[in-house]
């Protein structure tokens, strides 16, 4: 039988085709790494690539949508520094109709929150000392909280896991101090633990049954136990446990309260410290017609607060950005729905197709907001081609340095050479910013999904791909 002349060449094709289809995309030193970690390979997305360079170094699965955690934030950051511009800063007021007869104020003092995302005890500390200033030293009516610039859906506190007293899980507010939280200080002695309460309103009180113990610090949180008590003048905070003097000074910051209560108390506080006296008592309502504005309080400009959003991947400040978004371009009342399409039109008038995101938040605090690694490094090429360069990297944290990288690639050649985003949740792990060697600079994206990926072995393979494309030749 006469063999046909096509049979070599089609052997040849075979033999290549299957060597494409039994091919691993992802280099021999990742597959050991991996393999080491127990890193699941449909679990893992990888998106490598030189920041003027045309195709990317490596693009493993960077095509699959994936929860991204708190890596969402690098959208809304960007978003926000076009739609808001760097220097915008959020005003908090106090405002008031009645007038002002040798320092007593008559009629309500209204206070009205514009979602000042770092709304701290010193700016509202500011606030309440420039009505001093004004020669304010008596509130004859009440304090009026005003929170009508923004919406956020009634929503159980601590839905997301179940751990109301966390600050990540506070419900955004127009006006909202200290995120509503509590830090307690602890200062080790011989025979006790003292307890310091910072802010220390007039609705909580501190229940000291902590036992100083000897012994190494280690893991000190999980020997402190803290059961808030809800009274009807305000809350208990009660701390038992042993506290190692090993730890020294320690502190834990702690959701107390309902936000009007946390900031009746807080205001309470401080107009005491002041000398102030008020007469009546707190209420939420809108400013009343003809009221005029008394006094107000800045907040940072919006390149500062994405450094707090993204350094340390703060939700609820990324949460009042959105809500903030949607107030500016939408009109109020500001919301999450109305930021959410203020982000998706502005991707889209900029080219920013992105098939695979999900939105439900805009910050990463959810089960069902999706990415691809290929997404994420079109909104970093983006961004580090931009007029905004500088502010949208120099919020990132920085490889051993700060922020939540300040631990991560210690004693690599990583170290200072990395500014990048962090995301964590259950089964979520992922990275994703801008290396730096020599005169290169690289997008780096890598998002894990599987139950193991928010532990050490996680972490351990993620930073592993930033080692191997820091060493690449």
């Amino acid at each position: 039988m006469k063999k046909s002349p096509w049979l070599p060449v089609l052997a040849l094709c075979a033999l290549f085709v299957s060597g494409l289809v039994a091919a691993d995309p992802l280099p021999l030193a990742l597959r050991t790494l991996f393999a080491r970690e127990h890193v699941p390979l449909d679990g893992i997305s990888i998106y490598l690539q030189r920041i003027h360079a045309r195709r990317p170094i490596l693009a493993y699965r960077a095509h699959t949508p994936r929860d991204p955690a708190s890596v969402m934030k690098l959208v809304t950051a960007l978003v926000s520094l076009y739609t808001l511009g760097p220097s915008y800063t959020w005003r908090t007021g106090a405002y008031a109709r009645g007038p002002i007869v040798h320092g007593v104020l008559h009629g309500n003092l209204y206070l009205r929150g514009g979602g000042d995302p770092y709304l701290i005890t010193k700016s509202f500390w500011d606030l309440l000392h420039g009505l001093r200033r004004l020669g304010i030293h008596d509130i004859e009516g009440n304090v009026v909280l005003d929170q009508h610039y923004l919406h956020a859906p009634q929503a159980r506190r601590g839905a997301f896991d179940g751990l109301r007293d966390r600050t990540y899980n506070v419900r955004p507010q127009a006006l909202l101090v200290n995120f509503q939280a509590v830090e307690f200080r602890f200062l080790p002695g011989i025979s006790q633990v003292r307890i310091l309460p910072d802010p220390s309103p007039t609705t909580l009180r501190v229940v000291n049954r902590l036992r100083p113990v000897d012994g190494p610090c280690g893991d000190w949180r999980a020997r402190v136990h803290l059961r808030i008590a809800h009274e009807a003048w305000g809350n208990l905070a009660i701390f038992q446990g042993r506290y190692p003097r090993a730890c020294g000074l320690q502190h834990l910051y702690r959701v107390t309260d309902s936000d009007r209560r946390y900031v009746s108390g807080v205001f309470a506080e401080l107009w005491r410290e002041q000398g102030g006296v008020l007469h009546g008592g707190f209420k939420t309502g809108r400013i009343s017609p003809g009221a005029r504005l008394l006094y107000q309080v800045h907040s940072r400009p919006l390149a500062d607060i994405l450094r707090s959003v993204d350094k340390y991947s703060n939700n609820v400040m990324g949460r009042l950005l959105v809500m903030t978004l949607g107030a500016v371009k939408e009109g109020l009342p500001g919301t999450t729905a109305k930021g959410l399409a203020v982000m998706r039109a502005w991707l889209a008038r900029h080219d920013l197709r992105l098939p695979h995101l999900v939105l439900r938040n805009g910050v990463g605090l959810s089960r069902s907001e999706r990415i691809t690694a290929a997404e994420v490094g079109r909104i970093l090429r983006y961004a580090y081609n931009g007029r905004y360069m500088p502010e949208y990297v120099s919020s990132l944290p920085i490889a051993g340095i700060d922020g939540t990288l300040r631990y991560r690639f210690l004693g690599s050649p990583v170290v200072g050479h990395l500014h990048g985003k962090t995301g964590t949740i259950d089964g979520v792990d992922t990275l994703a910013g801008y290396l730096q060697r020599g005169g290169r600079r690289y997008i780096v994206v890598v998002l894990e999904n599987y139950p193991a990926a928010d532990t050490e072995r996680g972490f351990r393979a993620e930073d592993g791909v930033i080692k191997w494309l820091y060493a690449r030749k």
